[in-house]
């Protein structure tokens, strides 16, 4: 079975709403409120995608950088997802996040790196996603988000 347009894309944008269950220790921290976040992926051999932006309220308790780039802890454990953190640099987060593929999705493996400050992130993912027939896709994506001030009340 061949990956179609679709399931290539939902893979893909995997990353982007499955949030991660990570050690409290492994955060990184940000500052709360109302974000922008936009990613735009490209997957070889597929047309080209339109970006995609989002707004995101974030409370003082959920104010880590993996809760904008990853998906939510009920949602990893749904998909079977595994979080790994990479390398602990200042400003610096990096890590792989991978999903193993079901009747719906493709599986994904996706390998983030991101400077970040307590306001903005820019960085670039690297994405594969592979069906259980074996057939894999890769793809990039690149990340960034603002703060944009308080949450709308």
């Amino acid at each position: 079975m061949k990956l179609s347009r679709a399931s290539a894309l939902a893979g893909a944008l995997l990353i982007g709403s499955i949030a991660v269950a990570v050690p409290a220790g492994a955060q990184t921290a940000i500052q709360a409120g109302e974000w922008e976040t936009t990613e735009k992926t490209s997957m070889e051999g597929m047309p080209e995608m339109p970006a995609t932006s989002k707004k995101v309220c974030l409370a003082a308790d959920e104010a880590q950088l993996e809760r904008l780039l990853f998906p939510a802890p009920d949602d990893m454990k749904k998909h079977g997802c595994k979080y790994e953190p990479g390398a602990m640099k200042a400003g610096v987060l990096a890590a792989t996040l991978i999903c193993p593929p079901n009747d719906q999705l493709p599986g994904v493996t996706a390998k983030a790196e991101v400077s970040y400050t307590a306001t903005s992130y820019q960085g670039l993912g690297q994405l594969e996603a592979a069906d259980k027939s074996g057939t894999t896709v890769q793809g990039k994506s690149e990340l960034s988000g603002k703060r944009l001030g308080d949450c709308p009340k």
